[in-house]
């Protein structure tokens, strides 16, 4: 994997922007379905501006944090999204006012988006591969027979 500089400030507004619209498009149909039928416009901020805040410092967290930590390490890696997605998962919990749910939600984000950016994300691993490179992948996953009796 190549590493690309990455601003991490550049890259925390853009994504804190992203939540946000994230957040009002929730934040709409919570005000939309909640009991109080006839709501106004501004219930939406209102009752439910919480929702987009916090969807905003999420995507702002996640995306600053894993620039950051990729700037610090020189490397684009998915060690870089799970320390992000930590990040993320303890604003998750600190909603809450819960260490254990904040330690928990560190947990489980950093994992998953670990795990996520391991296996390559919405492309794949194989993305941008040639059939020979693809084959040559595969066939270094599994061990043979004859590699299994050269360690005994």
């Amino acid at each position: 994997m190549t590493y690309e500089k990455k601003d991490w400030k550049s890259e925390a507004a853009k994504y804190t922007l992203g939540g946000a619209g994230a957040g009002l498009f929730v934040s709409a149909f919570q005000t939309a379905y909640s009991p109080r039928q006839g709501g106004k416009a501004m219930d939406m901020f209102k009752k439910f501006g919480g929702t987009i805040t916090f969807m905003a410092a999420m995507g702002g967290i996640f995306a600053g944090v894993d620039a950051a930590v990729s700037e610090a390490r020189q490397k684009d890696d998915y060690v870089n999204s799970a320390v992000a997605g930590c990040a993320a998962g303890l604003v998750a919990g600190i909603r809450k006012r819960s260490i254990p749910a904040a330690l928990g939600s560190c947990a489980f984000f950093g994992t998953a988006m670990g795990v996520y950016d391991m296996s390559g994300g919405f492309e794949g691993k194989m993305h941008g591969m040639t059939r020979d490179e693809r084959d040559e992948y595969r066939a270094g996953l599994f061990a043979s027979a004859e590699d299994l009796k050269k360690k005994q």
